[in-house]
């Protein structure tokens, strides 16, 4: 009586713990298609200003007025390299990320559009963002925000690729996350500008805060939550033995 007794708790709670996965697993249907749609959204909004950049319109665009005095040489070239580079590498690594949380049956595309990334990430996107990080408009700061993102993102690239390399697939989806989180800064730090702007909050100080917190709290967060997921694993893992 004691065993059968024991054996309908252990199935009871197998049933409850199906139960919350799958009312996880539908919150992150639903918060992955809002997020996709909010990323969308603000994408849009990023690519609209591009109408004053072909060609550079140096009086009324808000972003190059404000780099007139050097909109010249590297710097013009680094411009229109990285708001080409840019959304492609967003695109990119948007369908990389879907197609590779996959752990079985990932489509053939999604080496070939890998490589293809690697190249925009590294040889495009990186340099021209060392360029323009260093001519960024809220000072010192957020020179030093953007160009340790620009080095964090090419690290992260470089470390996906290393690890995809020599077959560390687990080790590879890490890191091809971490990059895409920073890939990704561009449209949280376009949120919360405007958020200040709505709310009348915008100040240099503002800015300098939103340049290192647009890409570090996002990067945190991940972090954080995947120690808290692999901590819960370990803890399901032991559970089971214990009562197995």
């Amino acid at each position: 009586m004691a065993s059968e007794h024991s054996l309908f708790k252990n199935s009871d709670r197998d049933a409850f713990a199906n139960l919350d996965r799958a009312r996880l697993n539908r919150l992150l249907r639903v918060a992955t298609a809002m997020t996709i749609v909010l990323g969308v959204s603000v994408l849009v909004q990023l690519l609209i200003p591009y109408r004053g950049y072909f060609p550079a319109d140096l009086q009324d665009s808000v972003f190059l007025s404000a780099h007139r005095g050097h909109f010249h040489g590297w710097y013009r070239f680094a411009f229109y390299v990285h708001i080409v580079a840019g959304p492609i590498a967003l695109v990119q690594g948007a369908a990389l990320f879907f197609s590779g949380s996959r752990r079985k049956r990932i489509p053939p595309w999604h080496r070939v559009i890998g490589r293809v990334q690697a190249a925009v990430v590294l040889f495009f996107l990186f340099p021209s963002g060392l360029v323009m990080a260093q001519y960024a408009m809220a000072g010192p700061t957020a020179e030093a925000a953007f160009t340790l993102l620009s080095l964090a993102t090419a690290v992260t690239m470089a470390m996906a690729i290393r690890s995809a390399m020599v077959g560390r697939m687990t080790q590879h989806r890490l890191w091809a996350t971490r990059c895409f989180l920073l890939l990704c800064s561009p449209l949280l730090l376009r949120v919360v500008v405007g958020f200040t702007i709505v709310t009348g909050t915008e100040t240099d100080f503002a800015h300098r805060l939103i340049a290192w917190t647009s890409w570090l709290v996002p990067w945190f967060l991940f972090e954080v939550g995947r120690k808290c997921h692999d901590a819960a694993h370990r803890e399901t893992k032991t559970s089971r033995l214990h009562t197995a």
